[in-house]
């Protein structure tokens, strides 16, 4: 490619994509978004969306998206129960205390000033949303992002896994059960911890507070 920042780019997207990490969605991000994120004008983008294009990776659909070529809408379209699992609640959350903590340590150490842009913008969505759906895409897009701030490829795919089973049945109920505005209210101010830890650079901090903030989320769903 004739762009280094592209190259780069589409490095750290072919790594995603090859971890898992928008397998639940099974589109990448929008031009738009990735400019934002990436903090590159969108033909930059566009360069490195065809640089995985002609890898194969991803396929596009004009007025519809890109799409990754395993779950091409076209060609495989996901089953409606995909997702769904006899995985409890208090398993998921268990094994989110066990990794998360850790990714947002590691995510103080290597996250980018770009990361850190849209990390921002998606918690200021958060915040303003009044809308429990909207309100839960933003946070599963918190959490999924500080996973990819790690940079590290087996942490990504454990955050692909994680992230399916979030759409989970008896997962998706429990957080409907729980949803209040004053709820809300806590877990935006808790995201907002665990930013601040991660702009700072301190991983013990961005531990902790990732760590009191899923201990919160247990406590909601499984104590009440």
């Amino acid at each position: 490619m004739r762009n280094s920042v592209a190259t780069r780019i589409a490095d750290r997207l072919r790594d995603e994509i090859q971890a898992g990490a928008f397998a639940a969605e099974g589109r990448i991000p929008t031009e738009r978004e990735l400019a934002e994120r990436f903090a590159v004008a969108r033909n930059t983008v566009r360069r490195a969306i065809e640089d995985l294009q002609s890898s194969g990776l991803v396929i596009r659909h004009v007025g519809r998206g890109t799409f990754l070529t395993a779950a091409d809408p076209v060609e495989t379209p996901r089953p409606a129960n995909a997702g769904e699992s006899d995985i409890s609640p208090r398993d998921l959350i268990e094994a989110r205390l066990m990794l998360e903590p850790a990714a947002a340590a590691a995510a103080a150490i290597n996250a980018t000033d770009a990361d850190l842009l849209r990390l921002q913008q998606v918690q200021d969505a958060s915040a303003a949303t009044s809308l429990m759906e909207e309100f839960e895409r933003c946070d599963a897009e918190i959490h999924r992002l500080l996973f990819s701030m790690t940079q590290n490829q087996v942490l990504l795919r454990f955050d692909a896994m994680l992230r399916d089973l979030r759409d989970n049945a008896d997962w998706l109920a429990a957080k409907r059960r729980s949803y209040s505005d004053a709820q809300k209210a806590r877990y935006v101010a808790q995201h907002s911890e665990i930013i601040r830890a991660i702009r700072t650079r301190s991983p013990k901090a961005a531990r902790e507070a990732m760590a009191s903030h899923l201990e919160e989320v247990r406590r909601v769903l499984l104590e009440g």
